[in-house]
């Protein structure tokens, strides 16, 4: 079997191959601080974005409990988020994070026989050097699994550690990117950036760059991350405390394929 044949069937479920742009809604932050505003009721949550998205990042629990809800032509496929860690717990969450930690809850093989069209995992940025090369060494396995299976990873960098400052944020964003292409990651998310920087690192690489939003994002905002080459937008679980949400999510689906499809 030819091994780009499976990947750009399943990256195609994603990133639309008409104007190879993509919409994105993640919900996994429920198995890490538990359910925030509007994820209350999961199904609720998936049924009120899927018709208006390409794709939703799951866990694995909720692709297998919800499996009615994710793919099919009318909703967005699924995305299975493959790893866990404790590193978003504040100190003002009820059980804070008193050692930052990161491991793997499920693999390739399973989030193929959950129905996935791709698997994501985390670059947590900016900890301790053992933290930083089990997490590569994670991420490494992963690839070489994903590569067997035709199954694409996205790797979502994450530069949220106490070695990232405001002054080295942006290239620790270019330093996750370099690494993870060479560990054959097939899209990266990066979080929100300059304009400057968005462009610097589309025009490197080779593969599908998209970009986290924690709000829904304006027409002008759309227009800057797509015209510096981002592939898509992935908007975070705070998305779901939006009233209206699905009216919103139309729009912003309109604004990213169907404004591009009428050019």
């Amino acid at each position: 079997m030819n091994i780009d044949i499976g990947k750009t069937i399943r990256m195609s479920d994603i990133i639309d191959a008409r104007d190879g742009r993509s919409l994105i809604v993640d919900t996994t932050m429920a198995s890490v601080i538990g359910a925030t505003e509007g994820l209350e009721h999961v199904s609720e949550a998936i049924g009120s974005v899927n018709e208006f998205c390409d794709a939703v990042i799951v866990n694995p629990g909720t692709a297998e409990h919800h499996a009615p809800l994710l793919g099919g032509k009318n909703r967005a496929t699924p995305v299975i988020r493959v790893d866990w860690t404790n590193a978003f717990r504040g100190e003002d969450f009820c059980l804070p994070a008193t050692d930052v930690k990161r491991l793997m809850v499920s693999d390739g093989s399973d989030a193929l026989e959950l129905g996935a069209s791709a698997v994501i995992a985390s670059l947590l940025f900016g900890f301790d050097d053992d933290f930083e090369s089990t997490n590569i060494r994670d991420l490494s396995h992963l690839a070489r699994e994903c590569q067997t299976l035709f199954l694409p990873l996205f790797v979502d960098i994450q530069p949220i550690g106490d070695r990232v400052s405001e002054e080295n944020f942006e290239e620790s964003i270019k330093l996750g990117c370099s690494f993870m292409l060479e560990l054959g990651a097939e899209a990266l998310l990066i979080p929100s950036c300059s304009a400057e920087t968005l462009k610097f690192i589309c025009d490197w690489m080779s593969v599908p760059v998209l970009v986290r939003q924690d709000t829904l994002p304006s027409k002008d905002e759309i227009e800057m991350i797509f015209e510096n080459g981002a592939a898509g937008i992935v908007l975070s679980h705070r998305i779901f405390a939006q009233k209206n949400l699905s009216n919103e999510m139309e729009k912003i689906h309109w604004l990213i394929h169907e404004k591009e499809a009428v050019q």
